[in-house]
């Protein structure tokens, strides 16, 4: 065999070696890099206001928000801070009010809607106490006709009849339960007068609102 040909054998059995042991490297390597890359770090502020990396959080950081981070610094992930007793208030009232406001869309497209519906409730609660008076003037007649009963008894010499006083008492108290039942009522008419304008300045606003935004 010639030395030229023995020559290009050597370069070629070299360059063999070199791709095998190149791809034994990359192998070997390979794994590690994407164990790196796989790590994962927290990213959080101390009690001292200084930023903090390790391979776990303690769970009294984990409140307070924090990130999750490669070891070259990219953040993944990013846990906002749990909110505070004073936003989860605001966040409740928020989904309260919102879910008022679908509400009244639902049932009403007008605020006029509104004042009718409000009107036919306060009809039937106004009818309800004007009956419930009515009921009060009659106890209030027969009481006194069984006063007038009694005092012909006294002035006759003689004693009041148990019946007479037991009916008294009776209509005593029916007329302190039908009192009761009307303040009740009349209470029930101011919640309604209430509930039902802030609904309608509600609406209003709603509906203001969305008008200021369609003209953008």
């Amino acid at each position: 065999m010639s030395d030229i040909l023995k020559g290009q054998r050597f370069k070629l059995i070299t360059l063999g070696r070199g791709l095998i042991a190149l791809t034994a490297c990359l192998c070997v390597t390979a794994p590690i890099q994407a164990a790196t890359t796989d790590v994962q770090y927290y990213r959080y502020i101390d009690e001292n206001g200084v930023p903090v990396i390790r391979n776990y959080i303690p769970p009294r950081y984990t409140q307070k928000g924090y990130e999750v981070v490669t070891s070259t610094g990219r953040v993944i992930r990013v846990v906002k801070p749990a909110p505070s007793a004073s936003e989860k208030k605001r966040l409740k009232t928020e989904a309260e009010m919102a879910k008022l406001d679908a509400e009244l869309h639902r049932r009403f497209s007008n605020a006029d809607e509104i004042i009718g519906a409000k009107d036919r409730k306060l009809d039937r609660i106004d009818g309800s106490i004007k009956i419930l008076k009515g009921n009060i003037a009659g106890i209030d007649t027969r009481i006194h006709q069984k006063r007038m009963e009694a005092a012909d008894a006294e002035r006759a010499g003689r004693n009041v009849p148990k019946i007479i006083l037991e009916r008294l008492e009776s209509l005593k108290v029916k007329r302190e339960s039908t009192m009761t039942r009307i303040k009740l009522r009349e209470v029930e008419r101011k919640t309604m007068v209430e509930k039902y304008d802030e609904a309608i300045e509600r609406f209003q606003k709603i509906s203001d609102a969305k008008k200021r935004r369609s003209r953008f």
